[in-house]
């Protein structure tokens, strides 16, 4: 998954959305909504990045080791 300005054009869509679904249907609670808006907009970045770092790593990981220990293969002649 690369970062680019495709990606965050969606993540920031995608949160303008949530956030205007949020505000309609919660009434309530527009007052928190509006004052949180311009954080969650600042924040777009650094949790796009979050996410892709969490979804590129997520794969990686060998469930057969423990932290520190390198997995190794078993060869058996026969």
């Amino acid at each position: 998954m690369k970062c680019d300005s495709k990606m965050m054009l969606k993540i920031a869509v995608g949160l303008g959305v949530a956030l205007a679904v949020a505000y309609f249907t919660l009434p309530a609670a527009q007052a928190l909504i509006l004052a949180s808006a311009p954080i969650l907009v600042a924040l777009i970045c650094p949790v796009a990045m979050l996410l892709m770092m969490k979804t590129m790593n997520g794969g990686s990981k060998d469930e057969g080791t423990t932290p520190g220990q390198t997995a190794s293969r078993k060869c058996t002649d026969g």
